[in-house]
């Protein structure tokens, strides 16, 4: 589901991404539970009936995302940059399909990426911890079928590869007592995160622009220099734009930006047409470590923009950075077509010089 299918009231909403759980590690979950340990012991419900049960362990996972989120635990593509031999992370994640998991009493399975870190990752764990007939399916048929997985968990360094130890699995999920919405929200977890460049309300004027063609855009971008581009998104946030220096984070950051009503914080990728095709994670530097840094920022929204398309391997990679249980950020993807809209509703296309390239 794309971001401007999911209603703009859902898209916009500052919702807590709870995990409904396929795979639960008790034992582990209650020790990384740490000095609220006793806490959760003494709110649990007495009982071993299902519903019971069921009950205690969605308290128990939401404690853990609370506690992962106060901590700042960070996201699986932070960690595996960090050179440690274990480190706990929480993040939304894409794995391998793992049909042995209904047979198998262990399985392991890959988690699949768009950018190299060097070696396999894997996640690895017995299935009795399984816990629901829904999450044994989603990891059997794992990303293929549109299947994004919340994970809470322990990453091991094992030299010739890493492996995950994980303590909670299951689907990103917006039905919970702290969401405004109730059951209508519910269908919207796995796509949840990401917002149109015209929800930022300093750019709304954008809405009322239409593209006759691809070629109204794409003969104009191929030509606009990103430093334009710069200027002109810095100017519509009443800003000065930044200077180029190297190593920065960000293009622009800004605590300036409007969404739902409330001032944000956003932090801007900009890429000029100096390479004019669709953007891949390898258009980023090493290993998409401008997607790294851009989110590093911890802006409330990351905005990635390019003078041509924008491919699913950035928007993945940005995705994985940024959507975590818990209350995630956001993140925008701001296309050739899009910034073409963008400049258009607000006078701000260049006039055509002929042709240099940023």
């Amino acid at each position: 589901m794309s971001a401007d299918e999911i209603p703009e009231k859902y898209r916009l909403a500052d919702f807590f991404s709870h995990i409904d759980m396929g795979f639960l590690n008790r034992r582990l979950a209650v020790s990384a539970l740490g000095p609220i340990r006793d806490d959760f012991l003494k709110r649990q419900t007495p009982g071993n009936d299902h519903m019971t049960v069921l009950a205690n362990d969605h308290l128990l996972v939401m404690m853990l995302i609370d506690v992962c989120t106060a901590i700042k635990v960070p996201p699986l593509a932070e960690v595996l940059t960090l050179g440690k031999p274990k480190h706990l992370f929480m993040s939304t994640e894409r794995l391998e399909p793992c049909p042995e998991i209904y047979e198998a009493n262990r399985v392991k399975h890959a988690v699949h990426f768009d950018i190299d870190y060097g070696k396999p990752v894997n996640i690895v764990y017995h299935t009795s911890h399984l816990v629901s007939d829904t999450g044994r399916m989603s990891l059997a048929d794992g990303y293929h079928k549109g299947y994004r997985q919340a994970i809470i968990g322990l990453l091991h360094d094992k030299g010739d590869s890493f492996e995950i130890e994980p303590i909670v699995i299951g689907a990103p999920w917006l039905d919970h007592p702290r969401n405004k919405g109730g059951t209508a929200v519910m269908w919207y977890g796995y796509d949840y995160g990401e917002i149109l460049p015209e929800d930022i309300a300093e750019f709304a004027q954008m809405k009322e622009i239409v593209i006759a063609n691809v070629d109204e855009w794409m003969l104009v971008m191929e030509n606009v220099p990103e430093e334009h581009v710069k200027k002109s998104i810095s100017s519509l946030l009443k800003e000065p734009a930044k200077k180029d220096w190297g190593g920065e984070e960000n293009d622009h950051f800004s605590a300036n930006v409007t969404v739902a009503e409330k001032r944000c914080t956003a932090a801007f990728l900009l890429k000029g047409p100096t390479r004019f095709r669709e953007m891949t994670p390898a258009m980023c530097g090493k290993n998409g470590d401008q997607i790294y840094r851009l989110t590093k920022t911890g802006a409330d929204i990351s905005v990635v923009q390019h003078a041509h398309l924008i491919g699913p391997a950035v928007r993945e990679t940005l995705r994985s950075m940024v959507v975590t249980p818990g209350r995630p950020r956001k993140f925008c993807a701001m296309d050739g077509q899009a910034t073409y809209r963008l400049l258009k509703a607000y006078g701000l296309l260049p006039a055509p010089v002929g042709g240099a390239k940023a």
